[in-house]
């Protein structure tokens, strides 16, 4: 009798141990905070759902794209992985499609509409928002009052670009701050400019680059400048120098990034920061991007990978996630959220992009920025080494866009 009742146990067992999913996540990480959060998170879905297990995978940002292309091209690909704008449009061909899981019109109405271009390839979904970002300026309040800088607090009454280069000069001469500005090394942090000139990289029928033009040149030319004339520290971009460390020890007045920054810049003790409006040009715009999560055909756990994806972007588990997290929740029903002592941050990125024209979402979630994304900051670093002028970088970035672009018809 004993031994038939131990038989049973290791059969029920057995067929448990069976029925265990494993959930493999890549999960890249900017922090150990965030790695934390995530962990926490993690665990409520394992309790929530006993027959899963998840299995993260935590890289760095800059080695994310890598890590899935060797994924992907071993037929291996991960189940979940948080990826941002240029790696969903890469991975397009092979992601999952959760408009099989959902009612497509209810599901996408859920988030703003600056984020549906990247997940939605009528008819599939090819992901969904965790996050909406907006690039944005932090500066240095103590390097600002010494210089007796008022930085605009009022978005209907922003800097031009003029009187942003004034204030420039002044707070990097007037202040214990070395550098005016520093400037992420990024094609998308660059495009801000380009935006707040009136440009854009592909026209409106998506069929042609557009860059090569009077709002490409102006764009490109006030960056040069800003180099030229010792504003941003050339190591940034031509020595690959970290443009956070300038600013969070004070040697920077001011950091060209996103609002991803506001949670680490919460331990900085060494003097007071804040978030300015962006200057503009011809309009003001800043750049939506954002990070998503997405599945992969071919993965061992689709429908797992799916209600994973909708879980941690639904209602109950996004909100407390990206408050969790210092970030923008890329919900609709997230309109009013409190970030507490950071409300006042959050709410200058929140007005930049709530002026921020469609079109620019749309650029960024051609799968051809993705494709041109090093290529088109490369050909910039050109002109920052005095190797071209910036007509010819625009006129040579135009035709490798028309050519990538051909090739997606």
């Amino acid at each position: 009798m004993r031994k038939a009742w131990l038989a049973a146990l290791f059969v029920a067992l057995a067929g448990a141990a069976f029925a265990q999913r494993t959930l493999q996540v890549v999960w890249f990480t900017e922090s150990p905070t965030e790695q934390a959060i995530f962990d926490r998170y993690v665990k409520m879905y394992e309790a929530a759902n006993p027959g899963t297990k998840v299995e993260v995978t935590y890289v760095p940002f800059q080695q994310l794209t890598q890590k899935l292309q060797l994924m992907v091209a071993g037929n291996t690909p991960p189940d979940v992985a948080r990826v941002v704008t240029a790696n969903i449009a890469e991975f397009d061909p092979v992601a999952l499609d959760l408009a099989a899981y959902v009612d497509p019109s209810s599901f996408l109405n859920q988030f703003l509409p600056s984020q549906i271009p990247y997940i939605y390839r009528k008819p599939r979904i090819i992901g969904a928002p965790l996050d909406v970002t907006a690039n944005g300026i932090f500066y240095n309040k103590d390097c600002f009052d010494e210089a007796g800088i008022r930085v605009p607090t009022n978005s209907l009454q922003v800097w031009t670009w003029e009187q942003w280069r004034e204030a420039m000069d002044r707070v990097r001469n007037n202040s214990r701050c070395r550098f005016a500005l520093s400037y992420d090394f990024t094609t998308h942090r660059f495009s801000t400019l380009l935006y707040a000139a009136g440009g854009r990289f592909i026209d409106p029928s998506g069929k042609r680059f557009a860059i090569d033009s009077p709002e490409g040149l102006r764009a490109l030319s006030f960056f040069a400048d800003l180099f030229k004339d010792g504003f941003i520290p050339k190591g940034q971009w031509l020595s690959n120098d970290d443009p956070s460390t300038l600013f969070r020890s004070g040697q920077s007045a001011m950091y060209m990034s996103g609002n991803w920054n506001v949670a680490q810049f919460s331990q900085v003790r060494n003097f007071n920061w804040g978030v300015m409006p962006l200057p503009r040009d011809k309009i003001r715009s800043t750049v939506p991007g954002g990070k998503f999560v997405m599945g992969f055909k071919g993965s061992k756990n689709p429908n797992e990978a799916a209600k994973f994806i909708l879980w941690l972007t639904s209602k109950e588990i996004n909100l407390p996630f990206s408050k969790d997290n210092m970030v923008l929740s890329a919900r609709k029903d997230a309109k009013g959220m409190k970030y507490g002592q950071f409300d006042d941050a959050i709410a200058v990125f929140l007005s930049d992009l709530s002026v921020t024209p469609s079109y620019v979402g749309q650029d960024w979630s051609n799968p051809v920025m993705a494709r041109l994304n090093t290529f088109i900051r490369s050909e910039i670093v050109k002109v920052l080494l005095g190797q071209q002028s910036p007509k010819q970088a625009l006129e040579t970035i135009q035709a490798e866009g028309d050519k990538q672009l051909r090739l997606l018809r």
